[in-house]
């Protein structure tokens, strides 16, 4: 077993001189093709692998990672997630403390040999736990995937930066004009149509306003970081910038029409359709849900129908609209009074006590599975006042709740959402590889939306390729009803 820890690949990193003949990549290249293949131990390999990327090295054949183990066994009980320092790993799995300090150079020697001694018995440590918990299949898993968010984060997305420059620019005027519209002693409203628009104005000011000047590469691509561990259930998190938050259309008029494809190239943009809905038939288990995806049937109109008390064909938009806020608002455990708010902030819809409680049994009516399934949930509750309680995904990732903390919400929650971020994750992996047969590569993910970056003249096949392994991937841990994934080709992000 080989080490390569994070602090000795930012030297070697440093010290490389371009004047050199040998540089990082000449140094490491040959233990990738050593017989047998190191296996290589990294604190954090996705900082290894971003800092190998940067100097034109591939990923190492056989590595494994402090960080990923650490995290996936924390089960997400204390809400570090994947910030783990490598001093909380050691004292808490080998009891023993890392030197602080790096004032000098004696004490970074010092402080390099420490971890180059103990990250590889750390790892050992934690092997028998990942796999006494079921957790090594995710672990590798995971392990396996970096690479590929690796190469997503160095590709980047294009942008077209005098556009989105255009388009900030105008916010400030916009609200300069509605102020100056109230008079100078007129003090901002505080409720109604004008303070929404100022509060709009002011949030995508403070948040936006200044990624073309911060985030626009020389490439004139924007280069976020991707985060596969963040969330308890595994979803993707981004920042740096935050790519997973741009405004739609309606809040921010043509922002996402300035990621753009590079010349010669075409976007393919595709999203799994109802997949949280088609995942929780599949965990319910629920053999009505079931059903109304295996005949290509529309979920919101089946509810609708139990709502209104009328064959599907006859519902109309509003009853449908209606019945895609309770299918979402009451999949996860959501109760009469939230779902109130909920209807009427992501859906315009304004529901009074009755009404909601109505919808909420009109739910439940129509899919008795998934009743059955927050009933069982509900028993869980009542243990976990007094024990801990672990929910786990298809792939065997788990969320533990400490005693008294248990949460109902999330427990529905996690495993759907962490099962659909597993068949994501699958595809993100294998898109790689089978995009770049055409020249083509991915360049973002949102949520359970990917971003594919082809050469114009393999658009068609592109998008084949992404719908296909999209839904070959997601099908390998929810087989019980059919996946759906939609895709367009594109210049730019819609």
């Amino acid at each position: 077993m080989l080490l390569l820890e994070r602090p000795v690949l930012t030297e070697l990193g440093a010290a490389t001189d371009p004047d050199r003949s040998v540089g990082l990549a000449g140094l490491l290249a040959p233990l990738w093709q050593a017989t047998p293949c190191p296996y290589l131990v990294f604190a954090d390999a996705h900082r290894a692998l971003t800092v190998f990327a940067e100097h034109g090295l591939p990923a190492p054949p056989r590595f494994g990672c402090a960080t990923v183990a650490a995290t996936l066994l924390g089960e997400g009980a204390d809400r570090r997630r994947d910030h783990r320092p490598l001093e909380r790993s050691v004292r808490e799995w080998l009891e023993l403390e890392l030197p602080e300090g790096l004032m000098s150079s004696a004490s970074i020697g010092q402080r390099l040999a420490c971890e180059a001694d103990a990250l590889p018995e750390l790892l050992r440590a934690m092997t028998p736990p990942l796999r006494d918990r079921r957790l090594a299949r995710v672990y590798s898993f995971e392990c396996s995937l970096l690479p590929a968010v690796v190469a997503m984060e160095t590709a980047g997305v294009g942008i077209d930066a005098a556009g989105f420059e255009r388009i900030a620019s105008s916010w400030g005027r916009e609200r300069s004009e509605i102020v100056s519209e109230l008079g100078p002693d007129e003090p901002p409203p505080t409720e109604g149509p004008i303070r929404d628009r100022l509060a709009r104005l002011d949030k995508l000011i403070s948040t936006y306003r200044y990624w073309a000047r911060d985030y626009v590469g020389p490439d004139r691509r924007i280069h976020c970081r991707l985060h596969p561990l963040a969330a308890d259930s595994g979803r993707f998190s981004c920042t740096d910038p935050n790519l997973q938050q741009v405004p739609a259309e309606h809040t921010a008029p043509g922002m996402r029409a300035c990621f753009v494809a590079a010349e010669g190239h075409k976007l393919i943009i595709a999203d799994y359709a109802q997949i949280e809905l088609r995942v929780a038939a599949h965990l319910a288990p629920c053999e009505a849900l079931r059903a109304v995806f295996r005949a290509g049937r529309d979920p919101h109109r089946a509810t609708a129908a139990n709502l209104a008390g009328k064959p599907e064909h006859e519902i109309d938009s509003h009853e449908r609209k209606l019945a895609k806020a309770v299918n979402f608002g009451f999949l996860f455990g959501m109760g009469a009074r939230r779902f109130r708010q909920y209807a009427r902030d992501s859906y315009g819809l304004e529901l009074d006590e009755r009404q909601a409680a109505a919808a909420r049994e009109a739910f439940f009516r129509t899919f008795p599975g998934i009743a059955a399934w927050h009933r069982r949930i509900g028993a869980l509750s009542r243990r976990g006042t007094h024990e801990d309680i672990t929910v786990t995904t298809a792939m065997g990732r788990r969320r533990t709740f400490p005693a008294g903390k248990f949460s109902f919400n999330s427990a529905l929650n996690i495993p759907v959402q962490g099962t659909a971020a597993e068949g994501f994750k699958v595809a993100v992996l294998r898109l790689q590889p089978a995009l770049a047969k055409i020249g083509g590569r991915g360049v973002l993910i949102v949520h359970d939306e990917y971003l594919a970056e082809v050469p114009a003249a393999h658009a068609e096949r592109g998008r084949e390729i992404v719908v296909e392994t999209m839904v070959a991937a997601m099908a390998e841990l929810v087989d019980t009803v059919p996946i759906v994934v939609e895709a367009e080709i594109a210049e730019h992000w819609k």
